[in-house]
């Protein structure tokens, strides 16, 4: 049973927000003291993401007080980061052992992490602080049941029974407890009671709708307990797919397509539902949307083969014969002794005067029924048409002579029928294969999911693979809350937000993309979660001579620049143009016209201009770095430009095209290298030495880059962000999520997304 721990503990947290901070001696300056009122302010209000900003505040001037671990760890847990929540709270522990719900959520963090025998060694010691906590019994009773401890499990619950006959939490323990021993009578009444508390609660629904569907075969109750469900949590599209398939048992067709429909508006890439779609179109004989849904499963799945084979028919039918022969030749491919597919093909091949290919399909066919009539009769045509007369006159004869031999005077024999069997058991046993493999992964993440079985290095990196598609979540969250603004949201089950920096911002899906490079600039962003600016200490140094119209900044994904701005920078050029006409030039004159160039996308020109202050100067390492800069982006834009060309280009261009990228990622690399050679300490030029190792595909390398970078400077969340990544692709999940989770306490929002949806 999926049962949503953290927003339960955590509405008992925040109530006694207040009894935490008055048990604790904390003896703080009083600035401190306020950052921390802030956070457990930002914390109530659920803004985590700046919740854990003030704490890092606190916990950097006063890493010995127990009090900033405790609620930095209550945020992270409201954003599914587990490992950083368990973390935060040992750490509370340990300075402090006498906090009592340091325990409480330290064992949902290690239960929600599926490490059940330690969440059951936190909550016995929160029961031995508090011997009438009920929740916590209750969540006991889950780690046992998810061990299939079902006497203790069934023992926790009835505790909890005893001394609340109103918890609705209790009844759907119980009822999964009874699912678990096949007991659904006893389940479907426990919950009922469930329901009958709570009439809002979507997962008590979801259970009793899943035992009228599969144990009692009761297609009316069914659906009526997921509608129930649906009016709960309308934007769950997989409700609507399941309650298609409970309408297609009744022959309601129309309900059927629409919630297919439906569950498609709401999630395009579900591939599930355009399957099913796809059956349905087919079904009802639109043969053209069929295959556009066919299409879409199979670019997702290539290996699907009722997809392929049905997609194949309905090519066939619909008059799109070339396809259906690449269709029915892959299907060959797999199966030769499909003879069905093989005598297709061969009718599709004359009807598209592809004689010479039709006639090795019917050599082939022929010789295993040479007794087949009308085959020589058709063999006969193909040769005329070719322009064998001996040969289709001599194939005639033969099926004349067959026919002789069986007392016949028309043909009357297809082999078709005979192997029709044997064609359909190879597909149904395709079929089957494809389904046991679905099975097998739903199985796995299933038992992974409920800590059964633990993830593999090739699990990891399949799954963080997966990330790069759009990924719902699926999980049933019952709560039915307050919008950050006040409103009142009962149709959605859960708290939405307009700003994707406050609440449950881990449900908003990102597309999974390392931090950008570092680049030097006239322009930068305020990142209000943290606060954090830049330093480079030869860019202070440029700055200190006041030599450029505006001081150097560091940015991370440079921002564009507005009309005003590009204007101003053309001025500067024209500045820098007459500056170098009419004096001496220095380095740093030519530098000064490189970041011009440079922020105005002229890339040639601003590589040129550093080259000069190379040449004048061949220690300025920050003019190592500005063409490092150039280079770059000058690669970015000429992948762009090839990835949006017509494709034309001959593989001679392509070739000479990628042994170019190679000389210019091999001089982007010395130009890094040559800014760390003059400036060993520069955190920056590691991190960016790491970024372009990783586009170059040296993974190992670049982690030791960014590990470099985080040694030289511990609080640059964009290295701990691409690392993680990093780790997540060589499929380290442990040391990727202790890296996301710190990039997410260092204010990079989408750690918390990938979190959350590798620990699916």
């Amino acid at each position: 049973m999926p049962v949503r721990i953290v927003k339960n503990i955590l509405r008992i947290l925040l109530a006694v927000v207040a009894l935490v901070t008055t048990s604790i001696d904390v003896v703080a300056q009083i600035n401190t003291e306020q950052v921390m009122n802030i956070g457990r302010n930002a914390l109530y209000f659920e803004d985590y993401i700046l919740s854990i900003q003030y704490f890092n505040q606190v916990i950097a001037q006063k890493p010995y007080l127990a009090e900033p671990y405790f609620f930095r760890s209550v945020a992270k847990i409201s954003l599914d980061d587990y490992s950083g929540a368990e973390a935060d709270a040992t750490r509370c522990i340990e300075i402090n052992p006498f906090i009592k719900d340091a325990y409480r959520v330290r064992g949902v963090a290690r239960h929600n992490s599926h490490n059940y025998e330690l969440a059951i060694a936190d909550y016995t010691k929160c029961l031995e602080m508090r011997p009438d906590d009920k929740d916590i019994m209750i969540n006991m009773a889950m780690c046992e049941l998810a061990m299939k401890h079902y006497e203790k499990a069934d023992s926790c619950l009835r505790w909890c029974l005893e001394r609340d006959t109103t918890s609705e939490r209790v009844y759907l323990g119980l009822a999964q407890l009874n699912i678990d021993k096949q007991d659904t009578i006893q389940a479907l009444d426990y919950l009922s009671r469930a329901i009958n508390l709570n009439k809002n609660n979507t997962q008590a629904y979801l259970m009793r709708c899943e035992i009228y569907f599969s144990s009692l075969n009761d297609m009316h109750k069914a659906i009526a307990d997921i509608d129930e469900a649906i009016k709960l949590e309308p934007g769950n599209a997989g409700l609507y797919i399941n309650r298609s398939y409970m309408r297609y048992r009744l022959n309601d067709i129309r309900g059927t397509m629409a919630d297919l429909d439906y569950a498609i508006t709401l999630e395009p890439e579900n591939v599930t539902a355009h399957y099913n779609r796809a059956l349905l179109r087919s079904e009802v004989g639109a043969n053209n949307k069929a295959i556009d849904d066919y299409n879409f499963v199979l670019e997702r799945d290539p290996d699907n083969y009722p997809a392929f084979y049905n997609r194949t028919m309905m090519l066939i039918n619909t008059g799109q014969y070339q396809q259906g022969i690449n269709g029915l030749n892959a299907l060959i491919e797999k199966d030769k002794d499909d003879f069905v597919a093989l005598y297709q093909r061969t009718m599709l091949l004359i009807e598209t005067r592809q004689y010479s290919q039709a006639l090795r399909d019917l050599n082939t066919i022929l010789a295993k029924y040479p007794k087949f009539e009308s085959g020589y009769m058709i063999r006969a045509q193909i040769k005329q048409r070719m322009g064998d007369k001996r040969g289709y006159e001599r194939d005639l004869e033969t099926a004349v002579n067959v026919m002789k031999s069986k007392g016949v005077h028309y043909s009357s024999f297809n082999p078709v029928d005979k192997e029709r069997k044997h064609s359909e058991a190879i597909r149904d046993k395709r079929a089957q294969q494809h389904a046991d493999k679905l099975e097998q992964e739903a199985k796995r993440r299933r038992e992974q999911s409920e800590g059964s079985l633990e993830e593999s290095v090739e699990d990891v990196k399949k799954r963080f693979s997966q990330l790069l598609v759009v990924d719902m979540d699926k999980e049933i969250k019952p709560e039915v809350t307050l919008e950050g603004d006040g409103t009142y949201d009962e149709k959605a089950g859960h708290r939405r937000y307009r700003s994707r920096s406050r609440g449950y911002i881990q449900d908003n899906n990102v597309e999974v993309q390392p931090e950008g490079m570092f680049s030097l600039s006239y322009y930068s962003y305020d990142n209000k979660l943290n606060g954090r600016t830049h330093f480079m200490q030869e860019m202070a140094q440029v700055n200190d001579m006041h030599v450029l119209a505006s001081p150097l900044t560091l940015v991370c994904n440079a921002p564009s620049l507005s009309e005003y701005d590009a204007r101003v920078r053309f001025a500067s050029v024209d500045y820098f143009n007459g500056l170098l006409s009419t004096s001496e030039p220095r380095a740093v004159d030519y530098y000064g016209r490189a970041m011009d160039f440079l922020l105005l996308r002229n890339v040639d020109a601003a590589i040129a201009d550093a080259d000069r202050a190379i040449e004048l100067s061949s220690d300025f390492a920050l003019a190592y770095f500005l063409r490092f800069n150039a280079r770059a982006l000058k690669l970015k834009m000429e992948k762009a430009t090839q990835a949006t060309s017509s494709g034309d280009a001959s593989s001679a261009k392509a070739m000479l095209s990628g042994r170019a990228r190679q000389v210019e990622t091999q001089a982007l690399l010395e130009d890094i290298n040559m800014v760390i050679k003059l400036s060993p300490r520069n955190t920056y030029a590691y991190y960016n030495r790491a970024h372009l190792q990783a586009s170059m595909g040296d993974n190992s390398s670049a982690i030791i880059s960014y590990s470099r970078a985080i040694d030289l400077k511990p609080d640059l969340g964009e290295a701990y962000f691409n690392r993680g990544l990093l780790y997540m692709q060589l499929g380290d999940k442990e040391k990727g999520s202790a890296d996301l989770s710190k990039a997410g306490e260092l204010g990079i929002l989408a750690s918390y997304n990938i979190l959350k949806r590798m620990s699916r």
